[in-house]
């Protein structure tokens, strides 16, 4: 399998660079996976629509201020690359918020992989936190929804996982992480030179991940606010540390808004 490294879609946070400075400016961190049977996506981030009227995207966007850019929506990027947005066979999103699920729309034909509690938590929310954090337009177009049960008790670098998903190649696996929502996971996926673990939005910067627990302070207030489960997403933060701990070296962990990730991946900072 082939990985391309996406960045679908860029914020810029009101108010953030007097807050949390680190979050100044947010990437879409995407997978794009290829395969003999076509194309997959790790996570949609914002699509076409969105970028051509931001107000799809609610009265969160007041805060997130999402950058209009069609360009960097994933269907342009495949599409760069040579392919057509049919070949886009399977979507796996970590959990269905606006800028994850967004792109889902432009590619009407792809089976979308999610967890039984994060569909249910999208299409059926319990109170207005989670009214307003997905976005009904985003499904609209009635995605081909693939539920994924939870694990049956596998392991993966002593993890909870569940591993065969229907359709999918052995070398994705999908790894609850339930905090930041309901059903929110992560995505490993077999590079052949070793797995990415695609943590979605368990943690923002690499930082938290310091063994020695210092998150700064701005994004350590920020994840309050963010999380659903503010307990649970930091348990998952400590596995993800003690995953880091397991790593001989074949490991790489991302996360979907961690600006310092994405200039580590494309060599510049994000703009």
């Amino acid at each position: 399998m082939r990985i391309h490294y996406l960045n679908c879609g860029t914020m810029h946070p009101r108010f953030t660079s007097l807050i949390v400075p680190h979050m100044d400016r947010v990437p879409c961190l995407c997978l794009l996976v290829e395969t003999d049977d076509g194309l997959i996506l790790v996570d949609a981030g914002f699509g076409t629509q969105d970028m051509e009227d931001t107000s799809r995207l609610g009265a969160g966007n007041l805060i997130l201020n999402t950058r209009p850019d069609a360009e960097q929506t994933a269907v342009r990027q495949v599409e760069r690359l040579g392919y057509g947005r049919e070949d886009v066979r399977h979507i796996i999103c970590t959990h269905l918020d606006r800028d994850h699920a967004g792109g889902l729309g432009d590619f009407p034909h792809a089976r979308v992989h999610v967890t039984a509690d994060e569909h249910d938590a999208a299409l059926n929310p319990r109170d207005a936190r989670e009214r307003e954090r997905y976005r009904s337009c985003h499904f609209a177009h009635g995605p081909d929804w693939a539920i994924v049960e939870g694990s049956r008790g596998e392991e993966w670098y002593g993890l909870e996982c569940v591993r065969d998903l229907p359709e999918l190649p052995h070398g994705i696996l999908l790894i609850p992480l339930a905090g930041h929502t309901r059903g929110h996971c992560g995505v490993a996926v077999d590079s052949g030179d070793g797995w990415i673990l695609h943590c979605g939005d368990a943690y923002y910067v690499k930082e938290e991940l310091r063994e020695d627990g210092r998150t700064p302070l701005g994004v350590a207030g920020f994840r309050r606010i963010a999380h659903c489960d503010y307990k649970r997403a930091m348990e998952q933060v400590e596995r993800l540390k003690e995953v880091l701990k397991r790593d001989t070296g074949g490991l790489t962990l991302i996360a979907s808004h961690d600006q310092f990730e994405y200039r580590n991946l494309f060599g510049k900072p994000l703009d």
